[in-house]
């Protein structure tokens, strides 16, 4: 069976590389170092599902989500969005109606188990998505 693919977009090196280790054992990673890396390697690559930190340079994972939605050849594509903003005043600014659009969020700091479940609640909804690995959630 074909293991899903999951693009990671973070500009933050550490980031990258522990949404990696959380996810390599049952996924095929693409990593990208800014949301106008990860456009290019959506439309190349085809992932499964894409995980997103919110405020990355050239194109943030708001802009990118968007670009999926609207402009790419699979828009239904799973969208998750990785912030830091869940004050009351990100509330207040609007930020929350723009996340809306993504299938879910992950606030930072996050854990390997809630990245995990999130990934495979959001490939049990995606079409033509291979499922995610039984039992893998601990």
């Amino acid at each position: 069976m074909r293991r899903a693919k999951i693009l990671i977009a973070d500009d933050v090196r550490e980031i990258r590389d522990f949404l990696r280790f959380c996810l390599q054992d049952d996924y095929d990673i693409i990593l990208a170092r800014n949301g106008e890396e990860a456009w290019e390697l959506f439309n190349a690559e085809k992932p499964d599902i894409v995980l997103s930190d919110c405020v990355m340079p050239r194109m943030t994972g708001l802009e990118l989500l968007e670009r999926i939605r609207n402009m790419s050849f699979r828009p239904e594509t799973p969208v998750v969005i990785i912030t830091a903003a869940t004050s009351s005043s990100d509330i207040a600014d609007g930020l929350w109606g723009k996340i809306s659009g993504s299938d879910a969020f992950i606030s930072k700091p996050f854990v390997p188990k809630q990245v995990q479940e999130t990934v495979a609640k959001c490939l049990g909804r995606a079409p033509n998505a291979p499922a995610a690995p039984p039992g893998k959630l601990d």
